[in-house]
């Protein structure tokens, strides 16, 4: 009952917002065929319109609106809209120059008028836009996305980027979002104006901020390869560096593009099918993923943070982790990390099904393999009645978060250790706020983790789906994963038959 009412009311809201839409678009048009009719001459010549012609203009547009608080924001609106920016900013001017103190809302659509200008920008325009944004800046602590958006474009049109730059500073101290526009803009400009430096500190923010880079941002990249043929090669291999680094996987839009632009310089570019690890393009296999012993430290002090004061009790009592640390550093190392309720009820019990359990569980133990099982106290009963020596099991409070302790378990002890549950952990990977961890996270799912099937046993996690693809180089061949799907750049799966095989020229 509850969906249901959730979802008439997320239909309700969606017709609602189309039907203010729609009326919106017709109002404006109205207003514009209007205009259209009995002031053509103010479109074709804003410069020379009186205050009288404008004042007529602004009363007749009031008495069409609704709301008096943004008219003249909705005024701006309609030149924008129509692609007659120099009819609004003559309109913005009519404002400033008669008292009328435009809001904020107004100013960010003066601001947004002067992006849709073809003709040059004066410097006593470019010194008012300057004058407006900083304006901005000094009233608000915090704003949102479009003027976030506003002012860094408007900055970096009047070659502020350092100004530009302080906007997405002092908005991602409110936010923990991205402003995905201004990072494209402030990219392009950093790059057009030869601030490579600085250009690369926010195309590597950018991918991990939004854990991997939107499709814009590529092909801003991409338009700066492109200026230099010279330069093109080593440009190029650098941002497939940085998308293996952040396990970014480009669109196939920008798949294709990178593609063309490569076989334009010389490359050789072909989309391909990996089977079996071996491209069917160059024949050459990709790297298996490896994971080193260092990358299990960074991986287990993740976790550990997760086991701090500020942290512990949502995680578990102070005292059952102190317990459960002790315990994992004095029966280590483990072969078989089980993660107990994902393992035994991932099905309706039933006889066969223990069976199977014990026999899976005897297998191991009959291979010298040290088990670890993780559970929580009301599963205690089942772990008596396995009489299995060679299980270990740790059983924790109900309401603990049993899923840290397995990852604690498994990376404290290293590469050799497989965990078994079914459960992917992405409600976990809070522990884990860094995208280059995430990565490794994502490969030692690839390599470690196993699930518990009634039918077939014991099955590697990605036998069946496939999973985390990265960018790789294999001497002068480049393997490139691509999606589908606009906005799926940090998609977790992907199919063999989407990849481009990239050979450098000699």
């Amino acid at each position: 009952m509850i969906l249901y009412l959730r979802q008439t009311s997320l239909l309700y809201m969606t017709k609602r917002f189309y039907t203010l839409y729609t009326n919106r678009i017709k109002q404006i048009d109205n207003i514009w065929n209007y205009l259209m009719e009995n002031y053509k001459n103010v479109l074709v010549e804003p410069n020379n319109t009186s205050k009288e012609i404008w004042k007529n203009i602004r009363n007749y547009i009031e008495s069409e609106c609704n709301s008096f608080s943004i008219i003249d924001s909705f005024i701006l609106n309609i030149f924008y809209s129509k692609n007659h920016p120099n009819v609004g900013i003559y309109y913005y001017k009519f404002l400033e120059e008669n008292n009328y103190n435009p809001t904020i809302h107004t100013i960010i659509k003066y601001l947004q008028l002067y992006h849709l200008k073809k003709d040059l920008i004066t410097k006593i325009e470019e010194k008012h836009i300057l004058s407006l944004c900083k304006k901005i800046m000094t009233q608000y602590s915090s704003f949102n996305v479009n003027i976030g958006n506003t002012l860094v474009k408007s900055f970096c049109q009047v070659n502020q980027w350092n100004d530009a730059v302080k906007v997405i500073e002092k908005y991602e101290e409110n936010n923990d979002n991205m402003l995905c526009e201004g990072y494209n803009i402030l990219i392009e400009c950093l790059f057009d104006h030869k601030q490579d430096k600085l250009a690369y500190k926010y195309l590597i923010n950018s991918m991990k901020k939004q854990m991997g880079s939107n499709e814009h941002i590529c092909i801003t990249y991409l338009k700066y390869c492109l200026k230099e043929k010279h330069t093109f090669n080593e440009k190029i291999e650098k941002i497939f560096t940085l998308w293996n680094t952040y396990g970014v996987k480009p669109t196939q839009k920008v798949a294709v593009e990178y593609m063309t632009a490569c076989i334009e310089h010389d490359w050789t570019a072909n989309q391909t099918t990996i089977l079996n690890l071996k491209c069917q393009n160059c024949k050459k296999y990709l790297s298996q993923t490896n994971i080193s012993d260092q990358n299990y430290k960074c991986l287990l002090e993740a976790i550990k943070k997760k086991f701090e004061p500020a942290n512990m009790y949502y995680t578990s009592f102070p005292k059952e982790i102190e317990n459960f640390m002790m315990f994992i550093e004095k029966n280590k190392p483990f072969d078989i990390i089980i993660d107990g309720l994902n393992f035994i009820y991932t099905t309706e019990r039933n006889k066969t099904l223990d069976c199977k359990i014990i026999e899976l569980l005897k297998f191991f133990g009959n291979q010298n393999k040290k088990i670890l099982i993780i559970g929580r106290k009301h599963m205690s009963n089942f772990f008596e009645n396995l009489n299995i020596k060679e299980v270990h099991h740790f059983l924790v409070k109900n309401w603990s978060h049993d899923d840290l302790f397995l990852l604690y378990a498994a990376f404290s002890t290293g590469r050799n250790a497989i965990v078994i549950s079914k459960d992917l952990m992405r409600q976990h990977k809070f522990a884990i706020q860094n995208t280059e961890l995430n990565i490794l996270f994502n490969k030692w799912q690839f390599l470690h983790q196993y699930y518990f099937d009634k039918y077939k046993g014991l099955i590697k996690l990605n036998s069946e789906v496939p999973i985390d693809a990265f960018v790789q180089k294999h001497d002068d061949h480049w393997h490139i994963p691509f999606n589908i799907n606009v906005g799926a750049h940090k998609q977790r799966h992907i199919w063999p038959n989407y990849w481009i095989c990239l050979k450098m020229p000699k």
